[in-house]
């Protein structure tokens, strides 16, 4: 029973076709679904797979396609079919021709590259034929039938043994030349020779009748034929009405120079690069015009494939019949992929470096009102204080941290230290040799470890406000110890505000300075306005740094309460996550070849998710693909993921740089509301105690290779003690200072995992 049910509906991973597709092609092609897609067609130029998605279709189907069009890929030339093709009255049935024997060719090749994919070759075409999609059942296979669709007929189903296909002693020598075509120009020459021995045919059998096939119109195919060096064999292409006998001035035919045969729709006749892209398939031929095509008074295509329906004895009929069948197996109710391609940005107007900062703030203090001096002025010396003092108290909380550093250091330096004999006596030891072998000098070897480097993107966005001083804080805290201990880092802040450059329009009021490349594609997503302030950088000299983190803290406090008088650049806005990822494409590898460093920890630190850049649908069925020109790779938006676009973002700036990344996502709420979205059932009484004794909780993620939701209203403890009276009595004094232990080591969280992540 379960048997026959797979048989009814059988299963196909389109995902693993794709792997398959590409393994085949020896090369990183891509391959792309299409719901719209009459057949399968490979594009030789941009090296694209597109499959159609099929109904009714088993795995042997599936694999025997994809071959198809992968060895199309690999042995078919973009150029060199044209001149015989070429375009106008005619040109369908030539391409048949080319697009026939070709078939023999490429299949045989594939056949050979993989022997593994003949039993499904065997399986398919006998599954098609049984299916009758050659319309067989019905004719009669004998020598009456023309000579290349006996052919095809044997290369598809007579090499399985479905069929036997007769042929006259005269006509065994093409069968053998088919079969052992070996390059492009073989199979020219031999759909060249095809097709004139056809048309001798015709014109054969034209003088024994004493007629002329009519067009649809009257006019005579015999003036097209002293024209065009054509005859009958378009007489199914005419039956319309539509084609004319009559040529315009300009050498157009009257509507057939720009129809579907027309080459690649340009007079030249040039490559499209798409040259048999469909060649097997739906019939229209790679050099067919898009929107370009011959039409009849009725506005329908009159030269194609489907003007063989009417007469099942034309030349090349069983193709178009399997072409059709095959047609006839999409699923038109199946659910759609939508595409959509990263955009490149340009970091020169996106990125406002710490220098430009600098630059902003001097120019606001110069521009501050005079009735406003005094008031900024002061409250810029009281936060300058607090923020020295806060300095003062975190000199040994940084100290404590770069120890603890040294120390995983060390267990992880003697983790890669091992013990090596050198084959020399140890002329100390050796008169041991009694009771013990160890007699031998040995050597400590030492395997390297990894050097780090961080680059922080902070979520500059208005929810941040009510904890944005206490991440000013714990950043401040890291970056200093990046500092004692060499390690390279960046902190950038996203936020909605658009870069002061971005302002700058020309005469009729559209943006002169895009933050992202333009592409003819439609499908390139749009990048909202947005700008990444870089705040602090180990590039900076000292007083560089002092002076940025006076600045950060200012912003930090300021900010804090909504109504901080500030520079308007840094003002918060939105959450422009996703774009700062886009930005991370290039600045990772910028920052880890400046630095040379072997890891990047790249880190983002945010309160919430960040706005779409188009996506991600949360609704229907419908499939959403990202892809990645860079890489040439497409990644799935998976529907039901935490934040299914911006995991998709993650995974290409994961495998485009290799970049460790890490999460954070800051959180004042109870862990429980977290349930369903990073943590389950299961996994809940243990976040529960993680939150309530750590501050924090550690959760597996698609998109991060680790994930920490921590508490974004941490104060970075640093006194135990300065909550205590001068009456405090022994017990209270051991009591905070063993809670005040805890608080400094779980309140600077985000600085001590980083510990954690670059001491390896």
């Amino acid at each position: 029973m379960i048997t026959d049910m797979l048989m009814e509906k059988p299963f196909v991973n389109r995902a693993t076709k794709d792997i398959l597709a590409r393994c085949m092609a020896t090369e990183d092609i891509r391959v792309m679904h299409d719901a719209t897609a009459e057949t399968a067609y490979f594009d030789t130029k941009n090296r694209v797979l597109c499959l159609p998605i099929w109904k009714d279709m088993t795995n042997s189907m599936y694999d025997m396609l994809v071959g198809h069009e992968v060895s199309h890929a690999l042995h078919t030339p973009t150029e060199g079919w044209q001149d015989f093709v070429g375009k106008g009255k005619g040109s369908q049935i030539r391409h048949m021709f080319l697009n026939i024997v070709e078939d023999a060719r490429i299949e045989r090749m594939i056949k050979d590259k993989f022997p593994g994919i003949r039993r499904d070759f065997s399986s398919a075409y006998k599954e098609l034929h049984e299916r009758d999609l050659f319309e067989l059942k019905s004719r009669t296979i004998d020598l009456d039938m023309e000579l290349i669709d006996r052919l095809n007929l044997h290369f598809k189903v007579g090499l399985f043994g479905l069929e036997t296909i007769p042929f006259a002693s005269d006509e065994q020598q093409y069968v053998t030349r088919m079969a052992e075509t070996v390059t492009f120009e073989d199979v020219v020459t031999l759909a060249k020779d095809l097709y004139e021995k056809h048309q001798d045919e015709l014109d054969e059998e034209e003088d024994e009748n004493g007629t002329q096939s009519q067009s649809g119109d009257g006019d005579s195919d015999g003036e097209e034929q002293g024209n065009q060096g054509q005859s009958g064999d378009d007489q199914g292409e005419s039956q319309d009405g539509s084609q004319s006998g009559s040529e315009s001035g300009d050498g157009d035919e009257d509507g057939s120079e720009s129809g579907e045969g027309a080459g690649d729709g340009n007079e030249s006749g040039e490559d499209s690069g798409q040259s048999q892209d469909d060649d097997t398939d739906d019939g229209e031929g790679a050099e067919s015009g898009e929107g370009e095509q011959q039409q009849n008074g009725d506005g329908q295509n009159s030269l194609g494939y489907d003007d063989y329906k009417e007469g099942v004895g034309q030349a090349g009929s069983t193709q178009n019949s399997f072409e059709q069948g095959v047609n006839d197996l999409r699923d038109g109710s199946s659910k759609s992929y939508e595409y959509h391609t990263i955009p490149t940005m340009k970091l020169e107007n996106c990125v406002i470096d710490y220098k430009e900062v600098a630059s902003i703030w001097e120019n606001f203090e110069s521009s501050i009102r005079e009735d406003r001096v005094e008031r900024y002025t002061k409250k810029r010396n009281e936060v300058h204080g607090e923020c020295r003092e806060f300095l003062n108290r975190t000199k040994s909380t940084v100290a404590q941290m770069v120890q603890h550093f040294q120390m995983k250091q060390a267990a992880d330096a003697d983790k890669r230290t091992e013990i090596a004999k050198t084959g020399v006596l140890d002329t100390v030891n050796m008169i041991n040799y009694r009771w013990s072998e160890d007699i031998f000098m040995k050597n400590e070897v030492h395997a390297d470890g990894k050097n780090h480097g961080i680059v922080m993107y902070i979520d500059w966005s208005g929810s941040m406000c009510g904890i944005i001083k206490d991440t000013v804080e714990q950043l401040v805290i890291l970056t200093q110890f990046c500092q004692k201990v060499n390690i390279p880092f960046d902190v950038y802040a996203f936020s909605s505000k658009n870069h002061s450059s971005l302002n700058e329009k020309d005469d009729a009021g559209i943006a002169i300075n895009h933050q992202h490349n333009e592409y003819e594609d439609n499908s390139v997503m749009c990048p909202h306005g947005f700008s990444l302030i870089q705040y602090l950088s180990s590039d900076m000299k000292t007083n560089e740094y002092k002076q940025a983190v006076q600045n950060l803290y200012y912003l930090g406090v300021e900010q804090n309460v909504y109504c901080g008088y500030v520079p308007k650049e840094f003002g918060m806005g939105c959450t422009p996550l996703n774009e700062a990822i886009m930005c991370a494409l290039q600045q990772v590898p910028a920052f880890q070849a400046k630095h040379n460093v072997q890891i990047v920890n790249t880190v983002f630190l945010t309160d919430g998710d960040g706005h779409s850049m188009g996506a991600y649908r949360a609704y229907g069925d419908d499939k959403t693909i990202v892809h990645d020109p860079t890489t040439r790779k497409d990644y799935e938006v998976v529907n039901g993921e935490s934040s299914p676009e911006t995991n998709a973002y993650l995974r290409i700036l994961q495998e485009r740089t290799g970049t460790n990344l890490i999460g954070i996502r800051l959180y004042d709420g109870k862990i429980q509301r977290m349930r369903y979205r990073h943590l389950n059932d299961e996994n809940m009484p243990a976040a529960i105690k993680s939150w309530k004794q750590h501050n924090f909780v550690a959760v597996d993620d698609p998109g991060y290779d680790k994930l920490f939701i921590v508490k974004g209203n941490l104060h970075v403890e640093t006194d135990a003690l300065d909550n205590l009276g001068e009456d405090a009595s022994y017990t209270r004094l051991k009591n905070a200072f063993m809670k005040g232990a805890n608080n400094q080591k779980s309140s600077r969280v985000i600085a001590m995992q980083m510990i954690d992540i670059i001491a390896v």
